[in-house]
């Protein structure tokens, strides 16, 4: 059984745990909060953009090169950081799934140092775009002039967003979203009569990057809302065990001190009574 000293140290560190959880709680609520209101805000605007490099159809990101490599580009995002419960987890596994479907070794982007962890993990080849705990637009610009110039000169097939879909605080959604080719490019451009000036194609060149770009940092956001949740759930949980945990030490810490006050007592009374006789 462990002693006073002992269980006095343990409370000391159980009462530093708490501490630290708490202030990363602090720091993934701000986290969140930075993230949401920006995600609220530009969500409509990657929808109107979405819409409209729909109607642009075919005049979108075009290719350049005759001929096309038949691999794949995976963009992996993830959390910069751990202590964000089965966030990362879940979406790796999701990743070994859509591995195991591609009929090419697929040319991978990791957006995250969790994801590159994943990825040397597995010896797979990859290039780094890390991104932000709270994403900024010019940093998924970066990365899209890069996908950009991956797609059209032939370098890979498709391109494709593995990241998790945020849905509330308790709930992250992993999804495989394509967005190049744009799966609306089949559809003829202007299918309403829209007059287009100084036309559709020069619209179209103009527009098709931003566009992508939106639809890039639109998911960055979803998957940095969905992280920073995460982490904020996962401390929660955290401060209110070290919380509990401290609260039955000090308990026990209380119990054994009486104990031995009462059995001094006990011993001194004893003692005295032995003296009287």
């Amino acid at each position: 059984m462990a002693g006073l000293q002992q269980l006095r140290k343990r409370l000391k560190s159980i009462r530093a745990t708490g501490q630290l959880a708490e202030a990363m709680r602090t720091a993934a609520t701000i986290k969140y909060s930075r993230v949401s209101k920006v995600r609220e805000e530009f969500t409509p605007y990657a929808s109107g953009s979405a819409d409209m490099l729909s109607l642009l159809g075919r005049f979108g990101i075009c290719r350049e090169a005759d001929r096309i490599s038949p691999k794949n580009c995976l963009v992996l995002f993830g959390s910069n950081r751990g202590l964000c419960g089965g966030f990362n987890a879940e979406l790796f596994r999701f990743m070994d799934r859509v591995l195991a479907a591609e009929d090419e070794t697929p040319h991978i982007i990791s957006c995250s140092r969790k994801a590159s962890a994943y990825l040397r993990e597995h010896s797979l080849a990859y290039e780094e775009f890390i991104l932000s705990d709270v994403p900024d637009y010019e940093e998924t610009h970066a990365l899209c002039e890069h996908l950009k110039k991956l797609y059209t000169t032939g370098a890979v097939n498709r391109v494709r967003l593995i990241y998790q879909n945020y849905r509330n605080m308790l709930s992250q959604e992993p999804t495989d979203r394509q967005i190049l080719p744009d799966p609306e490019s089949h559809k003829t451009a202007n299918p309403d009569g829209i007059l287009y000036l100084p036309s559709p194609a020069a619209i179209g060149a103009r527009l098709a990057l931003t566009c992508l770009n939106n639809e890039v940092f639109a998911a960055a956001l979803d998957n940095a809302s969905g992280a920073q949740a995460a982490t904020l759930m996962a401390m929660r949980s955290a401060c209110d065990s070290a919380t509990e945990s401290a609260a039955k030490l000090e308990t026990t810490i209380n119990r054994r001190r009486q104990a031995d006050v009462t059995a001094s007592v006990i011993e001194i009374a004893s003692g005295n009574l032995q003296q009287g006789e």
